[in-house]
């Protein structure tokens, strides 16, 4: 399996991204995306790759606009800029070669804009929805009020190679009101291709209840897998990501045949 570290032009600069080839050709490409403020590097999503390069996915993870290794500015990472990112990359790949089959797919806020997208993007043909984040969430009101009041949240994300070191981040208040303008519960009902949402268990920050409530807005064919004793954050334990992975796998078998 051939792994490939590259630049991808997109429309802010270049998006930092990881390519997994498959061995064998098989017109099957994957895009993987990151959660919020979250790296391409992240175990999670690192191990999802390998696994599913190895079922014939060529497999591209990136760093948005604006975060980690990708250009841009913080004021660049917003859900729109997301979108074109994900547009950009697929474009980028189908000048390399021709697929015939792309899923799209993503953990927690990456999960949310791979559903987005795929209602804005007919070729897709399998949403992939780790945990998708929603509009609401347990801590929204309070944190949009401050958010508000002070023009940027901070946040910390840690190293990928390094969990004591954290990365810091100030992000505008115009994020939020950028990412106000999509409604994920309304644009599933646009996605034509199968959808697959995995819930957590133990996840408080994306409860299944409201992974539930997107999955029920979603047209059929669609599988809702509840996942126990998993929470949001699965990537800090290595068992539980080959969990978390083997059920993935097992589900793309199943709905992959539609």
């Amino acid at each position: 399996m051939k792994i490939e570290k590259t630049k991808i032009p997109s429309s802010k600069g270049n998006l930092a991204a990881i390519i997994n080839y498959s061995e064998k050709k098989t017109g099957k490409l994957a895009i993987l995306c990151s959660g919020y403020l979250d790296s391409k590097n992240y175990s999670h999503l690192a191990s999802l790759a390998g696994e599913l390069s190895k079922e014939g996915f060529t497999v591209v993870r990136f760093d948005s606009t604006g975060v980690w290794k990708s250009d841009g500015n913080i004021s660049d990472y917003t859900t729109t800029q997301y979108l074109e990112d994900i547009k950009n990359v697929i474009e980028y790949m189908f000048h390399q070669a021709s697929y015939k089959h792309i899923l799209i797919g993503g953990h927690s806020r990456g999960g949310q804009v791979a559903i987005l997208y795929a209602a804005r993007d007919l070729r897709i043909s399998l949403v992939l929805a780790i945990m998708p984040s929603s509009k609401l969430t347990t801590k929204i009101g309070r944190r949009y009020k401050d958010w508000q009041k002070n023009g940027v949240s901070i946040s910390y994300r840690d190293l990928p190679d390094n969990r004591e070191q954290k990365m810091e981040f100030h992000v505008p208040y115009s994020h939020a009101v950028d990412k106000n303008k999509y409604n994920v519960v309304e644009d599933v009902k646009k996605v034509k291709a199968p959808i697959i949402f995995i819930a957590g268990e133990l996840d408080e920050q994306c409860p299944p209840e409201l992974v539930r409530e997107i999955f029920d807005s979603a047209n059929e064919p669609k599988k809702f897998f509840l996942i126990s004793g998993i929470g949001h954050d699965y990537r800090f334990n290595d068992n539980e990501i080959k969990f978390v992975n083997k059920d993935i796998l097992k589900l793309l078998k199943v709905v992959g045949k539609h």
